[in-house]
């Protein structure tokens, strides 16, 4: 038996029991990585899904790999969230920050689990499935900003590499956690550093 069954239109679809599991274990990360963020594992994963261990790795090989589909759904969501705005320029920007930022509330414990050796940019060229979603949620928003600061286009990548740094989101958590910075504060400065990050980057040539 396989994950998978024949679709009518010729392609492959997954078993109805193979997406319920799937969905249970991605939202048991979400809910143990909320609650007690240091005991997330597999057995607790597969435990808090009513799934057994040995079928939560059929699915995913390891915690990284769940916290990897978690994170790419997440990021998913903020891609279809601009991709679909009818906003432009920098009231687009504007809308996927405070996008990210209800996701980070929501989804911001797991996604601070996931950590890589590798930067930004690099995941980006070998075509990281997580880094190419958020890349295509910002870079809309990102190069309506660039516009709206007479900036070249051409420096959309590196804009869209201090993006990535300045709403990180284990940061953004640490500014709303560790300061009295309410969550308008805590956007309203960062926004604003990014825009001076950008015009600082084209100056420096």
């Amino acid at each position: 038996m396989t994950d998978q069954q024949a679709d009518p239109r010729g392609g492959r679809k997954l078993r109805s029991d193979t997406r319920r599991n799937r969905r249970r274990l991605l939202e048991a990360v979400g809910e143990l990585a909320r609650e007690s963020p240091d005991q997330l594992t597999m057995q607790a994963v597969a435990s808090r899904a009513e799934i057994g261990p040995a079928t939560a790795y059929r699915y995913y090989s390891s915690m990284d790999d769940v916290l990897a589909a978690y994170v790419l759904s997440v990021v998913e969501e903020l891609r279809d969230f601009s991709e679909e705005s009818t906003a432009q320029g920098r009231p687009l920007f504007d809308a996927v920050v405070d996008k990210w930022v209800d996701l980070l509330a929501e989804h911001g414990p797991a996604l601070v689990r996931l950590r890589s050796r590798r930067g930004y940019l690099e995941r980006l060229h070998n075509g990281n499935e997580i880094i190419t979603a958020l890349r295509d949620g910002w870079t809309e928003p990102v190069r309506g900003l660039l516009d709206d600061l007479g900036l070249p286009a051409e420096m959309l990548e590196y804009a869209l590499f201090l993006n990535n740094m300045i709403f990180d989101p284990r940061e953004i958590q640490d500014l709303l956690q560790e300061t009295g910075l309410s969550r308008r504060e805590v956007i309203t400065r960062l926004s604003e550093a990014y825009r001076g990050a950008l015009r600082g980057w084209a100056r420096a040539g």
